[in-house]
């Protein structure tokens, strides 16, 4: 018998609709069917909206929650403030076992910052990343951190491109990703301090044949598929998937401008439509717009605050298979052999 996956789902504190969420799991469920949620938020509310989805309602179960937790709210107030949220009580059912994952469209920063008093980080992992999964002209590439570290760090960096690594291998099926570090330029002169010396780590590294490190890499090979892995601090990642984010609703928005443009124009969409619809998902920020909270001891993700069912669908898509290739104990066998492989 196939083992059940337990996801808690904060559904308070974001734009996020009920209903978008309740569809977004359904879809999953049909896939995963060894999916139970536990629904964290208003009873009312989403028993109402729950009997939209007949097969949802088999698999789940609602926690009354009395609070919520803003995007306004400050991580350093809701500590003792929001004991009684959804966001909160959500994080601690992971803790006590209860649930063996997190889903939120809340607030990040109080995601984070809850998730480490309570969950805390894998002892072999100094601080947690924020790691994403971006489409490029290759396939699909990992690309952390994302906001968890605005502060560079060499060691955050490394730490980085181990769990980049570990993540990779698992969703992409590959045994060897590889891992750049996102930099000013490939030469080795460029860069601070701070990127020079995980570089020379991360070169240590790929000698025992531990990490597949390629070197450096620019803004433009994350669309290339130059790695399998980018490696970032918090700062500059979060500015390159902001970036991205709006280049990809820009192209969007002027595909559907030149297919409006004349009656040629709207017949060669029609006869694209199929392929169009391919590449429109592909891109479709919506969709791809989940964190994975890498490093702690139970899995994290949080999607956008203003979520619709696909991105919803996506997530607990890939919280389902990191959860079913025990994304964590591979990580700490991943690390426990690079400490040996080290000491040896």
């Amino acid at each position: 018998m196939k083992k059940i996956f337990k996801l808690a789902v904060d559904i308070l504190g974001s734009e996020t609709k009920t209903k978008e969420i309740l569809r977004g799991l359904e879809q999953s469920l049909l896939r995963n069917i060894n999916y139970k949620f536990y629904l964290f938020g208003n009873k009312e509310t989403i028993l109402k909206d729950l009997k939209k989805f007949k097969k949802l309602q088999l698999a789940s179960e609602i926690i009354d929650c009395s609070d919520s937790i803003s995007m306004d709210d400050k991580p350093s107030e809701v500590i003792k403030s929001k004991v009684h949220s959804s966001m909160y009580l959500a994080i601690k059912s992971t803790q006590q076992n209860e649930t063996d994952a997190i889903l939120s469209f809340g607030n990040t920063g109080a995601l984070m910052t809850l998730s480490l008093l309570n969950i805390k980080t894998l002892s072999e992992i100094k601080r947690p990343a924020i790691a994403s999964i971006w489409p490029n002209m290759k396939g699909e590439s990992i690309v952390l951190d994302l906001g968890a570290n605005t502060k560079l760090s060499s060691r955050y960096l490394v730490d980085s491109a181990v769990l980049g690594s570990s993540l990779a291998s698992i969703l992409f099926k590959i045994d060897n990703p590889s891992v750049g570090i996102l930099n000013v330029g490939k030469e080795e002169i460029k860069g601070n301090d701070e990127i020079k010396n995980a570089s020379d780590r991360l070169q240590e590294l790929n000698k025992l044949d531990l990490i597949n490190y390629y070197g450096y890499i620019e803004g433009n090979d994350i669309s290339l598929g130059q790695t399998n892995v980018v490696v970032t601090d918090g700062f500059t990642g979060n500015i390159a998937l902001k970036t991205a984010e709006g280049t990809a609703k820009l192209f969007q928005n002027h595909l559907n401008n030149a297919y409006q443009s004349s009656i040629l124009s709207k017949l060669g969409y029609v006869l694209s439509s199929i392929s169009l619809r391919s590449v429109r998902e592909r891109l479709d920020p919506r969709v791809h717009n989940c964190g994975i909270f890498m490093g702690l001891n139970a899995l994290v993700v949080k999607c956008h605050g203003k979520s619709e069912f696909k991105g919803v669908s996506y997530a607990a898509d890939i919280i389902y298979s990191l959860l079913e290739n025990d994304v964590n104990e591979k990580i700490k066998e991943y690390v426990n052999e690079m400490q040996n492989k080290i000491t040896i």
